[in-house]
């Protein structure tokens, strides 16, 4: 079970730092939008981009969500879930209301469910808090 404070810390509109494993084996890094559901975060990306082709190649994903000292790690295996999924459309909703509010919500709900994008789901492994092992 995950503390309270840290719930409250990822259900706040701050930026997950993803890192998946390039072909050469370097990290390739970038800042998302997650959704938190208490279990595994999820991202959007588009199928266009690297970051897609690196996951497809190698699930192995690490995730970090920081606000000033406080911070939470995640490592785990990517899944992609693709438009058809059940689940999609719901998390996308969740997703894009976590982040933006009033007449630019339907927009960026338009963008989220656009047909080369899809979710990224990070099915954890393990979960850090700070340095205590959950």
């Amino acid at each position: 079970m995950v503390p309270q404070e840290l719930q409250d810390l990822l259900a706040q509109r701050n930026n997950a730092i993803v890192a998946v494993n390039r072909r050469s084996g370097g990290p390739h890094v970038t800042p998302v939008w997650y959704l938190w559901d208490g279990e595994d975060f999820y991202f959007s990306i588009t199928t266009g981009r690297a970051k897609y082709t690196n996951i497809k190649r190698d699930p192995s994903i690490s995730l970090i969500v920081d606000e000033g000292p406080s911070y939470v790690a995640a490592y785990g295996e990517a899944e992609i879930l693709d438009r058809d999924h059940p689940d999609v459309p719901a998390l996308a909703d969740q997703l894009v209301t976590k982040y933006v509010d009033g007449e630019q919500r339907e927009q960026f709900l338009k963008v989220v469910k656009e047909p080369n994008r899809v979710l990224v789901q990070d099915m954890l492994d393990i979960l850090l808090d700070g340095m205590r092992r959950r």
